[in-house]
């Protein structure tokens, strides 16, 4: 039945651009078009793509993080999916040319890791769609030529507006693809529009948030430009949706993409307010917001270094934060403490631009901010009255290409101090493989008023890392994968095929009666000591129930030291 009323979708679809559409052929003659159809009813859409010459195979541009072929149905029977290493084609069963086909699929809310989610929903139904999983490559192999040249999206919606670019419209409109794409906003909510932004806000969001948000994003904004004498040349649009209000818990997620934000709040516990949460927000904001300079104004030029941009962005933002009194001066420095203990525990001994491959993306965020402190230090310990915004008002300065690299930074962080100490060991750092981290990071403080020392003076983060670690240690020797995520005060698991042991959801607080993430050194060591034996570990749920007994098949390793940061 499902089946009959997709296809009555599909041909109504095709019925309806055939009438209302022309080919426009004489508009834009080598672009491919991609027609995206949005039918609200039932949150599903229709994408056509028409070719400007007859093809045997295409294939997509975006090695997007999540399987096309499980979410997408091509409506035409004689084309198939083809998979080629990592890239994924569609090619004619048949052998013949073609030079149009269409997709079809529900909207797809699920999280992919380290990309953008295809949609995204408003708690009024209206909805995100991200571009770019669609966009084809120009080329159907690297010696081939160009099959068109420029991507054109239309897009339709009979129910709702559509909003993007900072511009809103009435059921259709038309947009030429460029770099990472953008989100398009279907549905009926009014934007909002200051001097400093245009946002999407979701009706539902708590008005605490919002006002906040309001607040502070337009001085955020202005304390960027200021300290990097670089005035924003866009107005940036804020998608800012709520979702999953009656679950128990409360996360954020987003990105950005140029000249726009999507933010995302989850869970009923944002309906409280909560100063602490907002902190958390007003970080993921602001480390957001200084993409817009040192990603999308000024843009970096090599993705292995990307210490520089995401620890940067992060720095930036604790300086916010420090600067608008969300923390004072002893937790600004506990966040640096955070990052360069994540680092610590995450890096290993490779490189650090050996960390993508890894997929251990966090370490450009962690690492990098320690980093960008120790930049800090030094300058400051030559001149007091500059600061890592002034390495990023010269690096800006200078560059003529709109573009930096790691060079560029150095070149700019030598001239500040006086030497090319630091910049030898972070270049060290991030290119070469270092045997101790820890020792590492402690002589890049030399000569400044900031020390690290060895602490057994654990904060939660630590603690709920190793509280993690034990579910991770047993998912990676039982199942060679790994499946959870994790809340203020539990761990969520999910099945993971052909693995007995964890073949099912469980909610886990508490590991041998001990709480797994308020006392997860505890934890740990009691887990290690179990592991030496071959013993088992009993788990339970936060209304201390067991839920699972499973033997710990390996030896794990040790603590990784804690680095305290102190000022003289």
């Amino acid at each position: 039945m499902k089946n009959t009323i997709t296809l009555a979708i599909t041909l109504l679809f095709s019925l309806l651009l055939m009438l209302s559409t022309p080919t426009l052929a004489s508009e834009s003659e080598n672009k491919l078009q991609i027609h995206v159809h949005y039918q609200q009813a039932s949150d599903s859409w229709l994408i056509q793509y028409k070719l400007p010459k007859a093809v045997e195979r295409v294939s997509f541009a975006r090695q997007s993080n999540f399987d096309r072929t499980q979410h997408y149905q091509i409506t035409q029977p004689d084309l198939k999916w083809q998979q080629e290493g990592g890239v994924l084609s569609i090619t004619a069963a048949n052998g013949k040319k073609f030079t149009s086909f269409s997709l079809t699929f529900d909207s797809f809310y699920g999280f992919i890791l380290k990309d953008y989610s295809q949609n995204v929903q408003y708690s009024d139904g209206s909805v995100l769609f991200y571009t770019n999983h669609l966009s084809l490559s120009e080329k159907v192999t690297a010696q081939s030529e160009a099959i068109f040249d420029g991507t054109r999206f239309y897009f339709y919606s009979p129910k709702t507006d559509i909003v993007f670019s900072g511009k809103r419209y009435k059921h259709k409109a038309s947009w030429d693809l460029v770099g990472d794409g953008t989100y398009i906003y279907f549905g009926t909510i009014t934007p909002i529009e200051n001097d400093n932004m245009i946002a999407v806000v979701d009706p539902a969001l708590p008005k605490w948030v919002w006002q906040n948000t309001q607040t502070y994003f337009p001085k955020l904004f202005d304390y960027y430009a200021k300290k990097l004498d670089q005035p924003l040349n866009f107005k940036p649009v804020v998608f800012f949706n709520y979702a999953h209000l009656a679950d128990d818990f409360a996360n954020y997620e987003g990105g950005t993409l140029a000249g726009l934000v999507q933010l995302s709040v989850n869970g009923k516990r944002w309906q409280n307010k909560d100063s602490e949460r907002f902190n958390q927000l007003f970080h993921f904001l602001a480390h957001e917001a200084a993409h817009f300079w040192n990603g999308q104004m000024y843009a970096i030029e090599d993705y292995k270094h990307a210490w520089l941009h995401e620890g940067g962005a992060d720095a930036f933002a604790y300086l916010a934060m420090l600067e608008f009194g969300f923390i004072d001066a002893k937790q600004w420095l506990q966040r640096f403490e955070e990052s360069a203990n994540q680092c610590l525990l995450n890096k290993e001994q490779t490189a650090l631009n050996e960390s993508a491959k890894q997929q251990r993306y966090k370490n450009y965020y962690s690492c990098g901010a320690v980093m960008a402190l120790a930049s800090h230090y030094q300058v400051q310990a030559t001149n007091p009255s500059q600061s890592l915004f002034d390495i990023w008002r010269h690096l800006f300065a200078q560059s003529k290409a709109y573009s930096y690299n790691q060079s560029d930074y150095f070149n700019v962080l030598n001239g500040l101090i006086g030497n090319d100490r630091l910049a030898k060991a972070l270049g060290r750092f991030s290119d070469q493989r270092v045997e101790d981290n820890f020792r590492e990071i402690e002589t890049w403080f030399e000569g400044t008023v900031l020390k690290g020392a060895v602490s057994t003076d654990y904060p939660s983060f630590y603690h709920q890392h190793w509280g993690k670690e034990i579910i991770i240690e047993l998912m990676r020797t039982h199942c060679r994968r790994i499946s959870l995520s994790y809340y203020d005060d539990y761990i969520k698991t999910y099945p993971i095929e052909n693995c007995k042991v964890f073949d099912h959801d469980m909610e886990i607080q508490f590991v041998d009666g001990v709480d797994l993430l308020k006392n997860g050194v505890s934890a740990y060591q009691a887990f290690k000591a179990k592991c030496q034996r071959g013993g088992v570990v009993n788990f339970s749920d936060r209304a201390k129930q067991p839920v699972a007994q499973i033997r710990c098949l390996d030896k794990v390793g040790a603590l990784t030291p804690y680095i305290k940061l102190t000022t003289e």
